[in-house]
């Protein structure tokens, strides 16, 4: 029996032979977590009723018997290490969709976070620094990789789940470290015991995978320390602050020069270490008075943000050489893996600049389309509705289970 009322499911579980006591500990953490505005989940077999996966795939997850990934590297710049992407199969995506969906979703980041968000943009981050003289620009190193499982447990923890609970959430949004990945001794454990569940145990915790759909919601919230901490200093310096994933930017319109810029970093630096982060000091930059000021990509050196022209170039050139060669000519020509690849990475690209600028970006992503249809064949077996499609809606599998709520608790 599933029902909202809190009468209902009380009398229910008196039907079902349970306690007073019990069914009072059950309502207190349900208003809990209602109180959270995220779902009301109380136990593993819960998360499976509600969520429609088998309960001994969640529980194989969470005991980490089983590695549900498929790893693969996408390779960048030259002078650059391959980026390693975790994509999760199929029926543990559909409970991170869930979760993502049910929970993640309810909860607000730090106001200075813009990446990860519904209804929230590059060109929105961009916006806050216009007008600024002065960029302080940073880099925190290996971001999603140095999230552990620990963080993850507080997220949930602080949520109102209850620790056992919180522990198996934040599993299944994490994946086992191995072999001195991503860090040679951060993800060790020494004492790896479990005293309540024997096969919990594990001798490294987890890191939050790039390219599961709860990553970068979860990175937010494990990362709202390190916000408020810098949001803090660049308010006590009147500097503007804001994060984008791993980006951070502090911009000044006002008495700034660059010993603060100095002092600005180093204090920077050791908020960030503190916090369990590193900063990737190549990619540290201040941007004076007089020079170009980009931000995510966009220049911010007027009253509104503005595409570079190298940006347009770029755009501009894959639609053109696509149109006229064809997507598998150009997709060989330019290195990509494959012509999905190549057509999900225009698809972006015209998505952000229609962001900024749709007047110049419409006849493009017209020509773009028309190029689509035309080459659909080289796309292989693929819709071309999967390059457009949304593919983190929240949407889950139908599994069919035979447990009930009570059952599941």
């Amino acid at each position: 029996m599933r029902t909202d009322s809190p009468h209902l499911y009380r009398r229910e579980g008196r039907r079902r032979g349970l306690s007073n006591e019990v069914i009072d500990r059950v309502e207190m953490a349900s208003a809990r977590l209602l109180a959270h505005g995220v779902a009301v989940v109380l136990t593993l077999g819960h998360l499976a009723w509600r969520s429609g996966a088998p309960y001994p795939y969640l529980r194989k997850v969470v005991e980490r018997s089983i590695d549900p990934y498929h790893a693969f590297a996408i390779n960048r710049r030259a002078g650059k290490n391959p980026r390693l992407i975790s994509s999760p199969s199929p029926l543990l995506m559909d409970v991170q969709r869930w979760i993502l969906a049910r929970i993640l979703d309810h909860v607000t980041p730090h106001p200075a976070s813009y990446a990860y968000r519904r209804g929230v943009s590059i060109r929105m981050c961009a916006e806050q620094h216009l007008g600024a003289r002065w960029l302080v620009k940073m880099d925190l190193h290996n971001f999603f990789h140095t999230i552990d499982e620990r963080q993850v447990f507080k997220v949930f923890a602080d949520l109102g789940y209850a620790p056992l609970l919180a522990l198996e959430l934040a599993r299944l949004c994490t994946r086992r470290a191995w072999d001195g990945f991503p860090h040679p001794t951060r993800f060790q454990v020494r004492n790896h015991r479990h005293s309540v569940i024997p096969t919990y145990s594990a001798d490294a915790i987890g890191f939050v995978p790039q390219g599961a759909p709860t990553s970068g919601a979860i990175a937010n919230l494990a990362v709202r320390p390190l916000d408020e901490a810098l949001a803090a200093l660049g308010s006590a310096h009147r500097l503007v602050y804001t994060r984008y994933a791993d980006d951070i930017v502090f911009s000044s319109a006002g008495a700034f020069d660059r010993r603060a810029a100095a002092s600005l970093m180093h204090k920077a630096r050791h908020e960030i270490a503190a916090c369990g982060f590193a900063a990737h000091d190549k990619k540290t930059r201040l941007t004076p008075p007089g020079a170009r000021r980009i931000v995510l990509g966009l220049l911010v050196d007027g009253d509104k943000v503005r595409l570079p022209s190298e940006m347009r170039s770029r755009i501009a050139t894959h639609v053109h050489a696509a149109e006229k060669f064809g997507l598998r000519e150009h997709q060989l020509s330019r290195g990509f893996t494959s012509v999905l690849g190549l057509a999900r990475h225009v698809d972006g690209l015209l998505a952000f600049a229609s962001d900024v600028d749709p007047a110049w970006t419409d006849d493009l992503r017209t020509r773009w389309r028309r190029t689509l249809l035309r080459d659909a064949s080289a796309l292989g077996a693929f819709e071309i509705s999967d390059v457009y499609r949304q593919r983190d809606d929240g949407t889950t599998a139908a599994y069919t289970v035979a447990a009930t709520p009570w059952d599941a608790l």
